[in-house]
């Protein structure tokens, strides 16, 4: 992890200088979490968002506080190309706290997810208590000529997608980066960018403050690729993303229904004692992480096909390479999984996955226990296997 040196001011032509002193956030002068926000969110330009993600520049400030299903986004941003940023200031103090805020932050994207652009405009104008289109009109002080049009399109698209920035801000956040990584890689289900942003502060005594932002980690933006799911007979189920989105066919319930028919499931335990539990995904499914980054299992509920199922998935190129590993053991691996796991994916390509149909069950308790049941099964045969890779 790099470190970084002093800054020095030259106080005159006979070059004199003043070493400026690091002043930390949180602890002097009223320097805390609201102040960084209130900093950032008037000063764009201090975020280095060309080393983050160039798309996602240049960066017009939205409002503060814009609320959300998962609680309030300190501070957003948006681009004359219609791409959201969302940025949460911190001061690290423990490993918890770190963990939490990235929860925190996921748990925004996939809210903001569900919106359409009415909704996005909704929030704002409240957010900020001023009328009309804000979000474009944001946007068209700095870009006059933006077409008014196409600029809701492409952001309805971004939202429908999304395509988002996630940033934390904040100070003392050098440390344990390796592990916040890989907390974004194995429970990433749409396709953003990320960004951690540590702000250095220089204090010159009584001449000023220097803000030094800097960009300590990113990771790649996690794109979203179809596939297609078939029955046992060759007919097909329902689209999912490889990063394991599933595309709910027909009526959805809504995001409040869903969370509470699959809450049970988030608290069950698995044989295996270092396994987590699983987590709630937007679009009608779970996911359990797998120790291995880039994998992981979803459990789903189609509505629309009357179909729920669970299935081995994880980002494009991961899980194709770890597949083909799974599959030098694949006899084995069928041995240990629930009867008729034997699954070929749209690319013809042997995959893992479990289906039954919503009427086999006379109760959503049993549909639950049939799932949790499945997942079980697959933690038991796959985390193993996964672990060893992994090492």
């Amino acid at each position: 992890m790099p470190t970084y040196g002093n800054i020095l001011l030259r106080q005159d032509e006979n070059g004199a200088f003043t070493t400026a002193r690091r002043a930390p956030l949180g602890f002097t002068d009223g320097r805390n979490e609201a102040w960084l926000r209130d900093l950032l969110a008037g000063n764009p330009d201090l975020l280095p968002i060309e080393e983050v993600d160039s798309s996602f520049a240049p960066l017009v400030p939205l409002c503060t506080e814009l609320s959300t299903e998962a609680g309030p986004v300190d501070a957003v941003f948006i681009s004359p190309s219609g791409r959201l940023t969302l940025v949460e200031c911190k001061l690290w103090r423990n490993p918890e706290a770190r963990r939490k805020v990235i929860a925190q932050i996921l748990d925004y994207a996939r809210a903001v997810s569900s919106w359409s652009y009415a909704d996005l405009q909704r929030r704002v104008a409240t957010a900020t208590g001023r009328k009309g289109n804000v979000p474009f009109e944001a946007a068209r002080e700095l870009q006059p000529d933006l077409d008014e049009a196409a600029f809701v399109d492409a952001t309805a698209r971004a939202l429908r997608e999304g395509r988002f920035l996630l940033l934390i801000a904040g100070g003392g956040i050098r440390e344990g980066i390796t592990g916040m990584a890989d907390l974004i890689t194995r429970n990433a289900a749409l396709g953003f960018s990320f960004g951690l942003v540590e702000v250095a502060l220089y204090q010159f005594g009584e001449q000023g403050l220097v803000v030094q932002p800097r960009v300590v980690a990113r990771t790649e933006t996690l794109e979203r690729t179809f596939v297609q799911l078939q029955s046992s007979d060759g007919g097909a189920l329902q689209e999912v993303t490889e990063e394991g989105d599933v595309e709910v066919g027909g009526e959805a319930p809504s995001m409040s229904d869903e969370r509470a028919w699959w809450e049970p499931l988030t608290r069950i335990t698995f044989d295996d004692p270092e396994q987590e539990s699983p987590t709630y995904r937007p679009r009608n499914h779970v996911r359990v992480a797998m120790p291995y980054p880039g994998i992981w299992l979803t459990a789903y509920r189609s509505m629309g096909d009357g179909v729920c199922g669970v299935f081995f998935t994880g980002a494009k190129s991961e899980a194709r390479q770890v597949l083909d590993r799974l599959n030098e053991e694949r006899e084995q691996i069928l041995a240990e999984l629930p009867e008729g796991a034997d699954n070929r994916r749209s690319s013809g390509q042997p995959g893992y996955a479990s289906y039954a149909r919503l009427s086999d069950f006379a109760s959503d308790d049993e549909c639950r226990e049939w799932l949790a049941q499945q997942l079980n099964q697959f933690v038991n045969a796959l985390r193993p296997r996964l672990k060893a890779m992994g090492h």
